[in-house]
């Protein structure tokens, strides 16, 4: 048995502070609890490599609020320090991959110019019978208008009606030169100006932590979420401590509330790259990038007082 190191003194103290099993922890930082356990005592025999011994205290830190930087400076000593290794198998199996999805490349570029060759000579063949279409059109006969006639043909009555007809409209465009009729200018509506009624705006960011002030005539509703095949944990508390949720959520889980009646809501996500937050329909945006920042801690301030 491997007694406990002093910076496995000081990672334990701080997961017991948070009330995080090594099963909790191995959710949280998806490393496996045999490595945790490895790291608390010392024991990196166990880890695949000595990169994986500092990739794995970094996101053990990250997990209970403690700065890594700190730590691999305090205890540089007791840490291994990674240099040439060999290349881990899952990189060579990229490799391999990436080798294959080449030679497919390849194969298509084969096909390419038989393709374009086909297609080259399907539109000849549809230009050839255009031409074709349009030329018997171009030697139909047209049609002779016999609708024509000559003013000697029309009967008396035809020419009595036409010049009624004539007569009629010289009166209707002479008064119509007389009287002009008055159009009246159609006025445009004025666009009117969108207020927006609801405004997300980060005040402050410092370590783990960032405010929010929400300013909004709408209310405050909160959406949650784990994304598919997902997990987090999620912890949801008021200035107060009023818990409102804590504990994990998968698989496309959403949970919402309204806070319209909070001052402020403190939220503390355990893996943000499996959590989707919502403020009113809108998704907020981590303060910090989560590939950097597993956890993050973000309270938000309401201010409904937006007219």
């Amino acid at each position: 048995m491997f007694s406990l190191t002093e910076l496995g003194n000081r990672l334990k103290e701080a997961r017991e502070e948070k009330n995080f099993s090594l099963e909790d922890l191995q959710t949280l930082t998806k490393i496996q609890k045999r490595y945790l356990v490895g790291i608390e005592e010392g024991n990196y025999a166990v880890m695949p490599g000595k990169f994986y011994v500092r990739a794995f205290i970094k996101q053990y830190c990250e997990a209970v609020d403690l700065d890594p930087d700190v730590i691999f400076e305090e205890y540089k000593n007791d840490i291994p320090t990674s240099h040439k290794e060999e290349l881990p198998t899952q990189l060579s199996r990229v490799r391999t991959n990436k080798k294959q999805i080449s030679s497919k490349g390849s194969k298509v570029l084969d096909l390419l110019p038989i393709l374009l060759l086909t297609v080259f000579i399907i539109g000849g063949l549809v230009a050839l019978w255009l031409f074709l279409q349009n030329r018997d059109s171009a030697g139909e006969p047209q049609s002779t208008n016999n609708s024509e006639e000559t003013e000697f043909e029309q009967p008396e009555e035809s020419k009595l009606k036409n010049e009624e007809v004539t007569s009629t409209n010289e009166e209707n465009e002479n008064e119509a030169k007389e009287e002009p009729a008055v159009v009246e200018d159609e006025v445009e509506p004025e666009p009117k100006e969108t207020i927006p009624t609801s405004e997300l705006l980060l005040k402050e960011k410092n370590g783990l932590s960032a405010v929010y002030e929400l300013k909004s005539s709408e209310g405050f509703i909160l959406d949650v979420s784990a994304i598919q095949n997902g997990e987090t944990w999620v912890g949801i508390m008021n200035g107060k401590g009023n818990t409102f949720f804590s504990g994990l959520m998968k698989d496309g889980v959403t949970e919402q509330y309204d806070l319209s009646k909070e001052t402020d809501i403190r939220l503390n996500i355990g893996r943000t790259l499996d959590t989707v937050i919502k403020v009113n329909g809108q998704i907020l945006e981590f303060p910090f990038d989560p590939s950097e920042k597993v956890q993050q801690k973000i309270t938000i301030l309401f201010n409904p007082d937006v007219q």
